[in-house]
C-alpha cells in the first residue's frame, strides 16, 4: 500500500480548485490502497486545519481521513530537524513520496532531495499516479546495456503508443476535456505525457528534458541517450491553428537544432471536427517520404470525452 505526503500549499491550492480536492485528496480515502502520511505529533495535521478555516468541504476530507485513519493515514515519528516539515515526513517515509504544489518550492533542497531519493511529484502529475495504474513491461530490454538510436526509437514509440491507450481506453482522456467538450490548455496535455513518460525513461536510462530551446524555440521533448541517440516530440491538440506549420516547419527546425532526424508529432483530438485536416497532413507526409525525405512520425490520439461502459449504447 503506497504512502505519500502532502505538501499544505497542495491542500490550500485546493480550496480554489476542488478538482485537486477530488482527484488527489479524497484518493486516499475510497478503496483505502493508498496512504497519506503525518507525523506522530501532528504538526503537518495542524498546518492542514489553518489552511482548511471556513472551508466546509476540506474539513468534510479532514473527517473522513480521521474516519479511515487507521487505512488511511501512516502515522510517522520524525526529529526536530532544520528541514521543512513535508520533506522531513516523506524521507521518513517507506516510500519517499512527496506530491507538491510547484517543484520549484523545494528547489533549495535538490541535493538532500537527490540524496535520500525523494520522489517529488507535482500536483498534476499526482493525480495521475493516484488515479491511474500504469503497467508497461520493458523488462525485454536491459537497461544495463548502452542503446543503440534504433532501441531508443522503439522505446519511445512505446512510450507515445501507451500514452495513446492510456488516454483511448484507459480514462484519461478526462484529464484533457471535459464533458462539455472543452479541452485543457496544451501545457496539461505536456505535463500528462511528462508524467507517463519519467518513470519509463529513468528505468531505461534515457534523459527526458522539457522545453529544450537550442535558439530557434523550445520543442516539447526531447529523449536521449547520449549524443546520437536522441528523438524531439512535440504535442499539439488538434485545433492549433499552427497545426500544419507545426509539424512541416517547426518540428524540421527543431530536428536540425538538436542534430538528429527522429521526431514524433503527437496531435491530440477532443473531436472529430479536423479529421479531414489531420488526414491532409498525413497524405503530405506520407508523399514526402516516398521522395526521400526524412520527416516526422505522426500519432492521433482520440481524447474524445466517452461516457462510462454502463451508460453507453450499444
Amino acid at each position: 500500500m503506497p504512502s505519500f505526503t502532502v505538501c499544505p500549499k497542495v491542500i490550500e491550492y485546493s480550496k480554489l480548485h476542488k478538482n485537486y480536492l477530488r482527484d488527489i485528496l479524497m484518493a486516499f480515502i475510497p478503496d483505502n490502497s493508498k496512504k497519506i502520511c503525518l507525523d506522530s505529533n501532528n504538526l503537518l495535521l495542524e498546518e492542514y486545519k489553518k489552511i482548511i478555516v471556513n472551508d466546509r468541504d476540506l474539513w468534510d476530507w479532514l473527517r473522513f481521513l480521521d474516519l479511515y485513519e487507521d487505512t488511511s493515514i501512516e502515522k510517522i515519528d520524525i526529529d526536530s530537524t532544520d528541514l521543512i516539515l513535508p520533506l522531513e515526513l516523506s524521507n521518513k517515509s517507506f516510500d519517499k513520496h512527496l506530491i507538491v504544489n510547484n517543484k520549484s518550492e523545494y528547489s533549495a533542497y535538490k541535493e538532500f532531495i537527490e540524496l535520500n531519493k525523494i520522489n517529488i511529484l507535482e500536483k498534476d502529475i499526482a493525480r495521475y499516479i493516484l488515479n491511474y495504474s500504469v503497467d508497461i513491461d520493458f523488462s525485454n530490454i536491459s537497461i544495463l546495456s548502452k542503446l543503440n538510436p534504433n532501441d531508443v526509437y522503439s522505446i519511445i514509440l512505446g512510450i507515445c503508443s501507451e500514452f495513446k491507450s492510456l488516454i483511448e481506453k484507459n480514462g484519461l482522456f478526462k484529464l484533457l476535456v471535459e464533458k462539455t467538450g472543452k479541452r485543457v490548455k496544451e501545457k496539461k496535455a505536456q505535463l500528462l505525457f511528462y508524467g507517463i513518460a519519467h518513470s519509463i525513461c529513468i528505468a531505461n536510462d534515457l534523459k527526458l528534458s522539457p522545453e529544450i530551446d537550442s535558439g530557434n524555440g523550445s520543442v516539447d521533448f526531447n529523449l536521449s541517450q547520449g549524443l546520437k541517440a536522441n528523438v524531439n516530440i512535440e504535442v499539439k491538440f488538434a485545433d492549433n491553428p499552427q497545426l500544419e506549420h507545426g509539424i512541416f516547419t517547426q518540428l524540421q527546425i527543431y530536428n536540425e537544432a538538436e542534430h538528429t532526424n527522429k521526431s514524433i508529432y503527437l496531435i491530440i483530438k477532443t473531436d472529430n471536427k479536423y479529421d479531414s485536416l489531420i488526414e491532409e497532413i498525413q497524405s503530405k507526409l506520407d508523399t514526402y517520404k516516398t521522395e526521400g525525405k526524412i520527416q516526422s512520425d505522426i500519432i492521433i490520439i482520440d481524447s474524445s470525452y466517452k461516457e462510462s461502459a454502463s451508460v453507453r449504447k450499444s
